[in-house]
């Protein structure tokens, strides 16, 4: 483990394609995490029914904290380039804690990035499918299990045949889709005229009532997220503690503007003292446009909402992989056959695996709550493991830099750990007050994965300590 400026005993050979990615295409993985469009489908809607005009507001806030978090994964990116990311960033923070915090921190992240593929891209699409086309999913209501079974052997075979092409996809379509919600949001406030106001920036639309604020905000933060998710194909991008820095400040500053402006646009022309209804209607972002942009433009809209569950469905199938080859690598937790790399290098067995894995997950989800309530309950359930990691990287990154003497106190001490208390408070608040059954049983279910974790710890802590000295220790 590191102590001072000595550096890890790490091995420096990676299997992975090494290189191949620029800084724009390492910004797609984040960017397509993300899914701008794809984020205003889904999580709008959820944030409006509890808090109504207050959308932007919620989501203002909720900015002010991912750019902490942004700004702790920057740092830590500045130091670190690793497939299994959060591992290799505990490895270095609280050093006696280290080993444990290292097979934690990135197996929980783990867990974010598989049900992020299925909650979030996979059930995601087909929830807003299904009210896209009312008529036929009443009839075959049935329909959501091969539209998901589809798009998760389209995303696998995209991951399997390398990180190159998928990443050149996900920038091209993932930029026009920014372009077109910049451009039509601003249409939309044009049009809005006297509509236009700073009320939908305060809590007035909700009576001052920040219970409800900051319930909220765990959805909120979590439109936000995949930004950071750029970070397990550090390996594979040229110059990474470099470019995966400017990537993620490049991505940050263009997702928030882009989902801010458009909730502000949407929230105005909607209506201030109609916004709770805004959450009872099928798609009402289509709805808006079809409205005040016509056909042309919520066709438009449609086409980039289905592109982005797709690319979101992609990228975080990419981290998932990543994530699973860096400890199959140290021998952890995932069997050494996953280690094999194929001729597109990429570990064919992890990408096989995970496609298999996520549709038993979103299937079984799907069945048990309904393909919306279950993409809500997977999104809070690994939203959770997101911020505990977020917040837990703040804090070691001050001991990191105190150690090494390089600490900057605002950058190192004071962001971070105002970040890592409003994460805390989040993440409190989607425990008490909960929201209803079944979503409030979602950080029950985290509770127990992390309970499985800890336990398969101090199972190889006894059996094979040897081993566990690893995770966490590769970076190029």
């Amino acid at each position: 483990m590191a102590d001072g400026n000595e550096k890890v005993d790490e091995p420096k050979k990676s299997g992975l394609a090494v290189g191949t990615l620029s800084m724009w295409e390492a910004f797609a993985q984040g960017l397509g995490t993300n899914g701008p469009a794809a984020v205003t489908a889904l999580f709008f809607v959820s944030i409006a029914g509890l808090v109504g005009a207050s959308l932007p507001f919620v989501l203002i806030l909720a900015f002010l904290i991912y750019a902490g978090m942004t700004l702790i994964t920057y740092e830590w990116s500045k130091e670190v380039a690793s497939a299994y990311s959060w591992a290799a960033f505990h490895k270095r923070g609280f050093k006696r804690l280290g080993g444990f915090f290292s097979y934690f921190g990135g197996l929980t992240y783990w867990y974010y990035y598989l049900l992020g593929y299925t909650g979030f891209a996979m059930l995601g699409l087909s929830s807003f499918l299904y009210v896209l086309f009312p008529s036929v999913t009443s009839q075959y209501p049935w329909l959501w299990i091969p539209i998901i079974t589809i798009v998760i052997a389209e995303t696998t075979a995209l991951a399997y045949f390398g990180i190159k092409i998928s990443m050149r996809y996900i920038l091209y379509t993932g930029m026009a889709e920014v372009i077109f919600l910049v451009i039509t949001s601003i249409i939309m406030i044009i049009l809005g005229g006297g509509k236009n106001t700073g009320v939908v920036f305060t809590a007035l639309p909700v009576g001052n009532n920040f219970t409800l604020i900051f319930v909220a905000m765990m959805l909120g933060i979590a439109t936000f997220g995949g930004i950071n998710s750029i970070v397990p194909v550090a390996e594979e991008t040229k110059n990474p503690k470099k470019n995966i820095p400017i990537a993620l400040v490049t991505l940050a500053s263009i997702v928030g503007f882009t989902l801010l402006l458009n909730s502000y646009s949407q929230t105005i022309l909607f209506g201030i003292n109609n916004m709770f209804n805004y959450a009872t209607l099928p798609d009402p972002g289509v709805s808006l446009y079809l409205k005040y942009l016509g056909l042309a433009g919520g066709v438009l809209l449609i086409i980039f909402v289905i592109n982005s569950f797709n690319t979101s469905g992609v990228s975080f199938e990419t981290s998932t992989i990543r994530t699973v080859y860096g400890y199959a690598r140290d021998g952890v937790f995932f069997p050494k056959s996953f280690t094999k790399i194929n001729k597109h290098k990429v570990p064919g067995n992890v990408v096989i695996f995970t496609g298999v894995f996520s549709l038993i997950i979103a299937i079984v989800a799907g069945i048990l709550m309904g393909p919306f309530i279950a993409s809500i309950f997977l999104i809070l359930s690994n939203s959770v493991f997101s911020f505990f990691n977020h917040a837990l990287a703040g804090l070691e990154l001050s001991v990191y830099h105190h150690r090494n003497k390089t600490l900057k106190v605002f950058r190192h001490v004071v962001i971070p750990w105002v970040t890592a208390i409003m994460i805390f408070i989040a993440i409190i608040y989607v425990v008490y007050p909960a929201p209803p059954a079944p979503l409030k049983y979602s950080a029950w279910i985290a509770g127990l994965y992390a309970l499985f974790v800890i336990v398969t710890y101090f199972y190889y802590k006894s059996k094979n300590p040897e081993k566990l000295k690893k995770i966490g220790d590769f970076t190029l």
